[in-house]
């Protein structure tokens, strides 16, 4: 069992990388403007970069032998495999745990109209959790974030199960906030306010 897999989702990437291309462009036109522009539109330049960077870019789900770590924006969920009692993927990649629920910025469920592009093949040969009722959700989809994420949960915490190897030794869900990128935004929101004031 000792594969790691990391999912980050691949049209957040794609989004995150448009806004750090038009923040750029936005900056080297600020530079060319008046000096009193590079003053005013900075700080929004890099509110907007950095959001995109803390929402799109960075968020993550991890799937080592430990169990799943979600990292989300604001903090950073580790799962034990023993604590997961289901995987869910209603409108994005969700762990029911011992703890509570757990939902995954990283891997949101498709919008109707890419169900629109799904094939046939996205929905079969999944592991034996994926099929409620004989069926499977549009997020359950290999194509899609959540689908794809919840695949590779899936087919781990399967094995453990089948191999009687779920065991929930009661220990603390570990959770950890991402005090910088709190910060980061409270500084950048705050220079955007005295840009706009002063």
């Amino acid at each position: 069992m000792s594969e790691v897999h990391v999912f980050r989702p691949r049209f957040g990437r794609w989004l995150a990388g448009a806004v750090f291309v038009a923040c750029g462009i936005g900056f080297v036109a600020a530079l060319m403007g008046a000096p009193g522009d590079l003053l005013a539109f900075t700080p929004m330049l890099a509110l907007l970069a950095f959001g995109a960077w803390a929402a799109y870019w960075r968020p993550s789900v991890r799937i080592d032998d430990e169990g799943v770590v979600v990292a989300n924006v604001f903090r950073t969920i580790r799962v034990p495999w023993g604590q997961i009692r289901r995987i869910d993927t209603r409108y994005s990649l969700m762990l029911d745990t011992t703890h509570g629920r757990v939902s995954a910025w990283a891997a949101p469920a498709p919008g109707r109209y890419s169900l629109l592009f799904a094939q046939r093949e996205h929905g079969t040969h999944l592991p034996e959790s994926s099929y409620v009722a004989g069926t499977v959700r549009p997020g359950d989809l290999v194509s899609s974030d959540s689908g794809a994420a919840a695949y590779l949960v899936r087919r781990r915490w399967e094995a453990l199960r089948d191999s009687d190897r779920l065991v929930d030794d009661g220990s603390p869900r570990d959770v950890t906030l991402h005090i910088a990128t709190i910060a980061g935004f409270a500084v950048l929101v705050l220079a955007v306010v005295l840009g706009v004031v002063v």
